[in-house]
């Protein structure tokens, strides 16, 4: 079963782009509704999603919003348990996008707004996050958010900070006129954190200091990342990229994968079997290949943008 967010937005209009879907193994959509509808809790802007155990974790990404929001449950069923971290109790979280954890009570979360990624210290209950102190790799006199791991090279984007240079520091684009590009996708692997850095077209690599090990050639739009089998996936431009992990940590090569062509890629999943599933982003879909990454027959058409897939 795969579940997905949506690119959602207009809560009120459109509840149902505002909440996890659920698609069984040959794309027939199970719900529209796994999170439970709670007083009080706005399901706008889907991103990031993680389980571990009954726990279901969940990016509301909203500017109103800005929470990872903690579920408990099974199959396609979970309850509102409360808010695991929020712009009220982080600072640093806005606009979150995707979020990892390391299995040591740390989790990492990246915010496109203030274009840095946070370190959490997780609750020995697994259902909160408070920011851990800053990391030391960081420049000691600096002035940062609380919980930050990897700062931005740009100081003033939310409130004055250090700028940390690159590549150590996260690159930030906003040309007037265009998107802006900041943080993307992160992931925990090898005793090190791998982040998107979108504005230079690189995965970056950090060990738990926060110090810089490494990072990849640049590539066009990378976006999300999955570890799978050693290796790690990107997507976010028209195919799809991979690198064996190395170890220890540092630079690595991606490689696109011959003949996987996918139109804005974004979240991707593989099965228990070693099927590898994509979504489109633009296109609405999600597409299943064998685990040599040949087509097969899946016909999932989705109501909104997707952005993440899990795979449960």
């Amino acid at each position: 079963m795969l579940f997905v967010t949506l690119h959602g937005g207009k809560p009120g209009a459109h509840p149902h782009k505002n909440n996890v879907h659920a698609y069984d193994k040959d794309g027939r959509q199970i719900t529209a509704s796994v999170l439970d509808d709670t007083e009080g809790v706005t399901l706008d802007e889907l991103r990031g999603i993680y389980r571990f155990g009954n726990y279901l974790y969940v990016a509301n990404a909203n500017n109103t919003q800005n929470s990872l929001l903690c579920y408990q449950g099974s199959n396609t069923s979970y309850r509102f348990v409360g808010k695991f971290v929020s712009r009220e109790t982080c600072r640093g979280i806005l606009h979150p996008f995707d979020f990892t954890f390391d299995g040591a009570a740390h989790c990492y979360v990246s915010s496109q707004d203030t274009n840095v990624v946070t370190r959490l210290l997780v609750s020995a209950d697994g259902k909160t996050g408070a920011p851990a102190p800053l990391a030391p790799a960081l420049p000691g006199r600096g002035k940062f958010p609380p919980g930050t791991f990897v700062a931005s090279s740009v100081g003033d984007l939310t409130e004055p900070t250090t700028a940390v240079p690159p590549p150590l520091g996260l690159e930030y684009s906003a040309k007037q006129g265009e998107k802006k590009h900041s943080v993307r996708g992160v992931v925990w692997a090898n005793n090190a954190l791998y982040v998107v850095d979108q504005p230079a077209s690189r995965v970056k690599v950090y060990d738990q200091a926060g110090n810089f090990l490494g990072q990849s050639n640049a590539v066009d739009q990378p976006v999300h990342l999955l570890v799978h089998d050693g290796s790690l996936y990107v997507s976010g431009g028209s195919e799809v990229l991979t690198a064996k992990l190395p170890k220890p940590a540092g630079n690595f090569t991606l490689s696109a994968i011959p003949g996987l062509q996918i139109k804005n890629g974004c979240g991707m999943a593989f099965t228990d079997s070693g099927h590898f599933c994509i979504a489109s982003r633009t296109e609405n879909l999600i597409l299943k290949f064998d685990a040599n990454f040949k087509p097969m027959k899946f016909e999932c058409k989705l109501p909104d943008n997707p952005e993440f897939l899990l795979h449960v």
